[in-house]
């Protein structure tokens, strides 16, 4: 009976508020009496998130050097290496690929209208589109309210005309469009989180450092006490009934000590909610105000500015799930065929070539080269893309969404030359202990609907989704437990 009082390490603002003034103390089943008590307590939500980037990625210097776990694997110069610091929480994935493994047509479009189905798509070009819903889309109608659909958000020239954005699809398979200044949600949120510094916990850019409690917090807290003491006295009746055996007592005491454990567990809820939930620590605000007016421009910015816009989706996403604003959501990382100029070195070398013609090889959107150096550039943009990686995960690692939380960065092909075979996948948090934590696997050749079939699960308790083109089946490599 115990277990149904594990301590939880993070709470959704919206849920814990609402169910603040229920009795959700259930009793243990009791032998001599002939009623049977269920425990009603709200099952804690799983958060998930997909990026999707572009072009693929150098595989010489991207992979860990051999699977297993990820301690001491991320330290021999490959681009992940960039990750370490979250290396506890990671799950890194080889061997996955789409149902369509090779382009008929541009790659770039047919990758982006299967990375998130897991089916084949229709036609090929740049107007190739997907044959299903997104698993995002799958996610939010399981477990959203009705009218909310999934955050869809951009970093690119959304404007691009020739494969625009292509990533979130509807039950039609029909494009859901995206958003790509991070301000339109900065403004949603604010309404909903409490100011910086209200919590007196963290210490973001924002601000923090103060000392003021959150009243929601103690309203909380406050009002599950006085739900405790009320149960309290129940059970102090209740034990002394004739009718009970020597093991119903036992049992009854034992509940009591939950009890105990569960107004601590609360006490800690509202001190965590306090200080690293649904705040604005750690937000700086002046950052996302002056974005107000904010249009994508590539000459304004190193890199178009594309990096630093991925951060702060990110960082509000985190927000966003923190408040239990939404639960799932989009990111696609570049635009198919990205002309996004990354200054590295060996890009300056080149005399700054866009990203598609590196990731090709050649100066050219359609043909392959073999450059060495437009290579070595490429291993370079991994290093940058997973440093941005790094920093957007830290927003979710520090309001503390590690174990209900399912972040997953993928590829709308595995690498420059459009293959998608090995895909890579990068997944951060444990969606509920669902996924393995720490570890580098290789799923041999399963395909991308099948590790979406287990996130799909752990989202919505549903436990047969049967996405995409999986035919029910999971990769046993990725599953923890």
């Amino acid at each position: 009976m115990i277990e149904h009082f594990k301590r939880r390490k993070t709470i959704n603002r919206r849920a814990f508020l609402y169910g603040a003034g229920t009795i959700a103390i259930g009793l243990p089943f009791l032998e001599g009496l002939p009623e049977r008590s269920a425990w009603a307590a709200n099952a804690q939500p799983i958060f998930t998130f997909f990026l999707c980037a572009a072009c693929g990625v150098e595989p010489k210097k991207f992979w860990p050097g051999s699977t297993g776990a990820l301690s001491g694997l991320l330290a021999s110069g490959k681009a992940v290496d960039a990750l370490a610091d979250q290396a506890k929480n990671l799950l890194i994935v080889k061997g996955v690929q789409f149902p369509l493994t090779g382009p008929t047509g541009c790659g770039h479009a047919q990758g982006l209208s299967q990375a998130l189905t897991g089916k084949t798509p229709t036609g090929n070009g740049g107007q190739a589109t997907a044959t299903g819903p997104s698993v995002d889309f799958v996610i939010s109608k399981a477990i959203n309210a009705t009218g909310v659909d999934p955050m869809t958000l951009y970093a690119g020239n959304v404007r691009n005309g020739y494969i625009a954005d292509r990533l979130s699809f509807d039950n039609s398979g029909g494009v859901r469009a995206s958003v790509d200044n991070p301000y339109k949600l900065y403004q949603k949120l604010t309404g909903l989180a409490a100011p910086a510094g209200s919590g007196g916990g963290s210490t973001g850019s924002a601000g923090g450092g103060g000392t003021v409690s959150n009243p929601q917090a103690e309203e909380l807290v406050a009002k599950r006490k006085s739900v405790n003491d009320t149960v309290r006295a129940e059970l102090n009746s209740l034990m002394q009934n004739p009718k009970l055996s020597a093991a119903d007592v036992q049992r009854l005491k034992q509940h009591f000590d939950a009890i105990r454990d569960t107004e601590k567990t609360m006490t800690d809820m509202g001190t965590q909610m306090a200080t690293v939930g649904c705040t604005l620590d750690g937000v700086d605000t002046s950052v996302y105000q002056a974005l107000s007016s904010w249009k994508y421009n590539p000459t304004n910015v190193a890199n178009g500015g594309i990096e630093n816009i991925v951060e702060l989706h990110m960082g509000l996403v985190a927000l966003a799930f923190a408040c239990d604003y939404n639960r799932t959501g989009t990111l696609q990382w570049g635009d198919g065929t990205d002309h996004t100029v990354y200054q590295t070195a060996s890009n300056q070398t080149l005399g700054n070539w866009n990203f598609h013609y590196i990731s090709h090889r050649t100066q050219s959107d359609g043909n392959i080269g073999s450059n060495s150096t437009a290579e070595a550039a490429h291993a370079e943009i991994d290093v940058v893309r997973m440093t941005t990686l790094a920093k957007s995960l830290k927003h979710f690692a520090d309001r503390g969404l590690q174990n209900n939380t399912a972040v997953v960065w993928t590829n709308h092909v595995a690498e420059g030359n459009h293959s998608m075979k090995n895909v890579p996948f990068i997944i951060w948090g444990s969606a509920g202990g669902a996924l393995k934590q720490g570890q580098y696997v290789d799923a041999a050749g399963a395909s991308n609907a099948q590790l979406y079939n287990t996130i799909i699960t752990a989202a919505t308790g549903n436990a047969s989704p049967n996405f995409g083109s999986s035919s029910g089946k999971e990769i046993a490599a990725v599953k923890g437990g």
